[in-house]
């Protein structure tokens, strides 16, 4: 670490907080893992103000400043958490302000689609294409777009709710209130709530006789290879979605590349079937400048935090 600048990332996951020091050229330092009480703002607050007070104490690091990805709505622009639902934060709070005071050093907020895409940007695929899409498929589903070399972001800062469009495979009712999008069938976590809720219609299934822990994206694909029929449907129609929700961000986007990160990506498969539904089907002229789907180099054990470090360094760009 020595001769090394770091900014400290903060990754803000629904159950833990990740803390740790990341280079501009993408090197973890020193990192810590905590736990976050979610049961309200108040303790959602404190989890991470503790979280990041124990490493400054414990590591006490030289830093040039501090990112974090936050899950839910961000202003960037005034370093404010305006909303995050499934973290029980629903009154904004100025946290760069706060944290800026505090720690004396610039301080950038995002929300944790677009750290991930900062993160490729910075630190993946961004060092060969300046157009491309990251397409997370984990517990939800979302896009980063990257056009131009910049970061697409919306009028409202919400840019990239792929999970949230239709594309007629299935007409399973989404958390949103919408009947068939993507993600409530595409997703790992639509995976899994679709499988309970079919398993009554499946008594043979054997995806009933795997424990609560072992039901997921990937123990549902392997099932749908050996012939399980509940397994199957599921699969199939995530596959399907996915190629056909990719097809049009294509056509619809141009990029170069989809970088597939998230860990429904496990399955070996998706990628060249995606890849070779999209060559078929999407427009002609986007096609042109199409060079294909890859998986993420970005180790995914680190993704959420090399995000908050991107978001650090932002500053400095």
């Amino acid at each position: 670490m020595e001769g090394k600048e770091y900014v400290l990332g903060v990754d803000v996951g629904g159950t833990k907080i990740a803390v740790g020091l990341v280079s501009r050229d993408g090197e973890i330092g020193r990192s810590r893992r905590y736990p976050m009480d979610r049961s309200d703002q108040e303790h959602t607050l404190r989890s991470i103000r503790d979280a990041i007070e124990d490493f400054m104490e414990r590591e006490r690091p030289q830093i040039k400043a501090i990112g974090l990805g936050l899950v839910g709505r961000v202003d960037t622009a005034g370093g404010i958490w305006s909303r995050a639902v499934n973290l029980s934060l629903f009154q904004p709070v100025p946290l760069g302000e706060e944290l800026c005071a505090r720690y004396g050093v610039p301080v950038s907020l995002d929300n944790d689609v677009f750290s991930a895409a900062q993160a490729e940007l910075l630190f993946g695929m961004g060092r060969q294409s300046k157009d491309f899409l990251v397409l997370n498929v984990g517990t939800g589903m979302s896009i980063g777009i990257v056009s131009g070399g910049r970061l697409v972001r919306g009028a409202g800062n919400v840019a990239g709710e792929a999970g949230h469009t239709v594309a007629g495979v299935c007409e399973r009712t989404c958390k949103c209130g919408r009947a068939g999008c993507l993600e409530c069938f595409c997703s790992g976590g639509g995976m899994i709530e679709r499988a309970r809720e079919l398993l009554p219609d499946y008594p043979k299934s054997t995806l009933a006789s795997l424990p609560a822990g072992e039901l997921h994206s990937v123990s549902i694909f392997a099932h749908a290879r050996r012939g399980d029929a509940l397994a199957a449907l599921i699969a199939r129609d995530a596959v399907d979605g996915l190629c056909a929700g990719c097809c049009n961000l294509v056509s619809l986007l141009n990029p170069q590349w989809i970088v597939a990160a998230g860990g429904v990506f496990r399955e070996a498969s998706l990628i060249e079937t995606i890849e070779g539904y999209v060559r078929k089907y999407a427009f002609s002229s986007s096609l042109m400048d199409f060079k294909g789907v890859r998986l993420s180099a970005l180790d995914p054990a680190h993704a959420g935090l090399l995000g908050a470090g991107a978001v650090g360094w932002r500053p400095f760009e």
